[in-house]
């Protein structure tokens, strides 16, 4: 029995210190964030309109507003789609819904990237004479929409299948903490 016992705390402790380990780095994240965040936890929702969508625990208490965006690891992960007092949904990028105006560089190409259903959005109405460089080819938020700040690091552009999708750098599928970004710090702006 004590053998059992001392087996179950070893891994309750393994589990703790993998647990410590995302939240200091998710500190960290918050410390080098060039946006004002509030750092929430993912809970798994089933019973939702959209397909790929998750609630946070914080909501309108914490300074949450429609619209904002939502990093995982310092890249976009969604957008706040609902807000209640204390939680908030996430509408990730991969969801049929999602439509997020987009920059691809190093050619400054303007697009929407809209979720598709699955792990990887498409970019639609880039130009015609539009090349994709696997290695450079990288995506970002244009700030078109007036909502998202410009400049967030979103994912690399492929072409697959005669289509161009993004790899996104946050994986959809492994979300656990996030950073709602609230405003930009005041040095950014001035850039």
């Amino acid at each position: 029995e004590e053998l059992t016992d001392l087996k179950n705390k070893k891994l309750e402790s393994l589990y703790l210190q993998t647990e410590n380990n995302k939240l200091q780095n998710i500190l960290q994240l918050e410390k080098d964030s060039p946006y004002t965040v509030v750092n929430a936890k993912v809970i798994l929702d089933k019973g939702s309109p959209y397909l790929n969508s998750v609630i946070i625990n914080k909501g309108s208490n914490a300074g949450i507003k429609l619209g904002m965006p939502v990093l995982s690891k310092g890249y976009l992960a969604g957008k706040i789609v609902e807000v209640n007092f204390i939680s908030s949904r996430i509408l990730l990028l991969n969801d049929l819904n999602s439509r997020i105006p987009v920059v691809v560089s190093p050619s400054g190409s303007q697009s929407i990237m809209t979720g598709i259903g699955k792990k990887n959005p498409r970019l639609q109405y880039l130009p015609e004479n539009f090349e994709v460089n696997q290695k450079e080819s990288l995506v970002f938020t244009s700030g078109k929409d007036g909502v998202l700040f410009p400049g967030i690091a979103v994912g690399r552009a492929e072409l697959k299948d005669d289509e161009i999708s993004v790899k996104l750098h946050a994986d959809p599928d492994q979300i656990i903490f996030v950073s709602v970004a609230l405003d930009q710090a005041p040095d950014v702006g001035a850039r």
